[in-house]
């Protein structure tokens, strides 16, 4: 039922994430990243407790990232 849960997460959060792209949003990348890693990090590590207060930065930098390409390619 919990990787019923997290796989539904998932799922939504990468919805969020183009949404994100689409609209330009860098704080819906950023939650939809943030979304998306958590449940990656319960299911792929077994310490995963540890690696969790690098989720809202690995997000942060995601988000940065893709709109700054984004914005580059439209010049």
């Amino acid at each position: 039922m919990l990787n019923l849960f997290l796989g539904l997460i998932i799922f939504i959060s990468l919805i969020f994430l183009f949404l994100g792209l689409k609209r330009k949003s860098r704080l819906t990348i950023f939650f939809s990243v943030i979304a998306f890693i958590a449940p990656l990090l319960y299911l792929g590590f077994r310490h995963w407790i540890i690696l969790l207060p690098l989720v809202p930065s690995i997000s942060f930098v995601v988000s940065d990232l893709v709109i700054k390409k984004r914005n580059s390619a439209q010049k």
